[in-house]
């Protein structure tokens, strides 16, 4: 079995008694930093060359291209060229870090990491003493991590993990000096959200485990070992980070050479406050793809859910002690199959969990038609003890609500504390993905634009007016000033479709922080989750609360089982509400 890259690197570069290079020494063609050159690709590319550098270690010795990474004893002292390079070597195991070796070879790009292909051993020069170079982030504004590729580096602060998304897969993490923000979430589309990201880019870096295999066992972070009871979260604190500065078509990562500790700095959150008698509370949760696999040929494995029952059962334990957890009287839901209502549904399965273990039982608002043919639907629960359905289940699935997005639901309810009537509409709009391609009718307008709204924008602008516009039609049958619309916009805060519903006056909502969120992608944190009202409701609110219990948690913590090992499954598992969904639920609590 392979070691991990910190224990077999050991402590060879920091040699105490220095060997100096013998003077017979075969002198190389070019430095290391000419091979490089100042871009993001060699300017010697295809060429042979020959050159001279200290090993810092052997790279992925159990992939498809082993090899050594090699470093200039004497840099260049240009900032812009970096001082290490990759080495393609079948047997690079037999060298060992420290060692001075002159290397030829011919110079590629290999997924995007400037290396030596072809390569010829010349001669082992004797052992030579290297540092780690020390770091902090972010990194000058002149400089990217190209300047660095390829070299041992020391970051000398504490960082925090910014995703852990790919640490069951692939042994890796996200780290950075902070929590990162997406751009648009915190500046406007543009110019402002472009130089957002370039600094986002500077102050993160990916931590590899240094094993070239998929689905590690063990994992390799936190230090402590992963479970269900001992999450490693999103602004959790590493420090000790050392390594070797490697680049691939996922990005640029360090293969450690020293052992990171962690600390928790994030701990998880403990349940919101329960509702009060007299008050009303709404929330919004998207469930990720809850499918039953109802009104099909084979139940499972079901469309986008659950591949078994097993999955099924453990995904509906999660989402139950959430949906508990929210004490909520209105609660819209997402990604639920949209396969009915009848029992055996997705909509009425978790409806019936829920209530086996609910004081006060919940209902579901039931449409008289499916709201459109996706597989996926939006849907509404309500405490029947707190508040009645009044008026008509509605849902608009007219034009544009045909393709790209759910068709949002509406239903009104009367708050029984207060007698005060409240129109709820429940939304999911086109996801940021599956962009249309050259050609498609869609791709002049649907296109990524560039300004960090990604695709679709357009389309999601169109569905808040179509929604706004709709609403406006009273399509439950009952008036009220207190109207709601909330749900998965797929839109961050600052993003044309939140915008545009607030220049027709409906009032955002939120716990004022700066920094809020309900989904972490790429290791960025942002809002796609969001709550309006009418101005005269919002004046009631008392709280609102972003519940962090998912976006923050490794998606390993699931209910899924899909590559994990048998030592994995149950080790990982709990049924609480952590990572119970992608998404985190947000809430709002009224008083009238």
């Amino acid at each position: 079995m392979k070691k991990s890259l910190w224990l077999s690197l050991s402590s060879l570069l920091l040699l105490t008694a220095c060997q100096q290079a013998p003077v017979s020494c075969e002198a190389a063609s070019h430095s290391i930093a000419q091979v490089q050159g100042r871009g993001i690709e060699s300017p010697l590319l295809g060429q042979q060359v020959s050159i001279q550098g200290v090993v810092l270690g052997v790279v992925y010795a159990d992939g498809p291209m082993p090899g050594l990474m090699l470093q200039s004893q004497v840099p260049d002292q240009d900032p812009l060229t970096a001082e290490g390079i990759f080495v393609a070597l079948n047997n690079a195991e037999q060298y060992q870090a420290g060692q001075l070796l002159s290397v030829r070879g011919t110079v590629a790009e290999v997924e995007q990491l400037t290396s030596l292909i072809d390569v010829e051993v010349l001669a082992d020069c004797g052992k030579a003493e290297l540092a780690p170079l020390s770091l902090t982030l972010p990194l000058p504004a002149e400089l990217s991590w190209e300047a660095y590729e390829g070299m041992w580096l020391r970051i000398e602060q504490p960082l925090v993990v910014t995703d852990s998304y790919n640490l069951g897969r692939y042994g890796e993490i996200m780290l950075a000096d902070q929590r990162l923000m997406v751009p648009t979430q915190v500046a406007t589309p543009g110019a402002a959200a472009q130089q957002l990201a370039a600094e986002n880019d500077r102050r993160s870096i990916l931590l590899d485990d240094g094993r070239y295999q998929q689905n590690p066992d063990p994992l390799p972070y936190p230090d402590t070992g992963l479970s269900a009871y001992n999450s490693l979260r999103v602004g959790d604190q590493i420090l000790n980070i050392e390594g070797i500065l490697h680049q691939d078509e996922r990005g640029y990562r360090l293969l450690p050479t020293a052992k990171p500790s962690f600390i928790t700095t994030n701990p998880r959150p403990a349940a919101p406050d329960k509702t009060a008698a007299d008050e009303l509370r709404i929330a919004s949760y998207n469930v990720l793809n809850f499918f039953t696999g109802h009104g099909q040929e084979n139940a499972f494995p079901t469309r986008r859910g659950a591949r078994n029952a097993a999955e099924l059962a453990r995904q509906q334990a999660k989402l139950v002690e959430a949906l508990l957890a929210l004490d909520a009287d209105i609660i819209g839901l997402l990604e639920l199959e949209n396969n009915g209502y009848a029992e055996g549904s997705a909509s009425a399965t978790l409806l019936a969990a829920l209530n086996a273990r609910s004081s006060e039982p919940y209902q579901q608002v039931v449409l008289a038609d499916a709201p459109g043919s996706d597989d996926i639907k939006v849907g509404l629960f309500y405490r029947a003890s707190r508040v009645t359905a009044v008026g008509q289940a509605a849902s608009q699935t007219a034009a544009p609500f045909t393709r790209l997005h759910r068709p949002p639901v509406a239903q009104s309810f009367r708050h029984h504390a207060s007698e005060q009537v409240v129109t709820v509409a429940i939304n999911h709009f086109k996801s940021k993905g599956s962009c249309p391609r050259t050609g498609n009718a869609d791709y002049a307008t649907q296109r990524d634009q560039g300004d960090g709204q990604a695709c679709w924008n357009a389309a999601r602008v169109e569905a808040a007016t179509a929604l706004h516009q709709w609403l406006a039609t009273t399509p439950t049958g009952v008036t009220t000033a207190y109207q709601v619309i909330m749900g998965d916009f797929n839109a961050y805060r600052q993003e044309d479709p939140i915008r545009w519903f607030e220049q027709q006056g409906w009032q955002y909502l939120d716990d004022g922080k700066a920094a809020s969120y309900s989904f972490v992608f790429r290791g960025q944190s942002g809002s796609l989750d969001h709550l309006l009202t009418t101005p005269v409701l919002a004046e009631k609110m008392v709280s609102f609360t972003h519940w962090p219990i998912n976006a923050d948690e490794p998606v390993l913590l699931d209910y899924s089982t899909r590559f994990k090992p048998a030592s994995q499954r149950e080790q990982l598992f709990a049924p609480n509400p952590y990572r119970s969904s992608d998404h985190d639920p947000i809430l709002a609590t009224f008083r009238f």
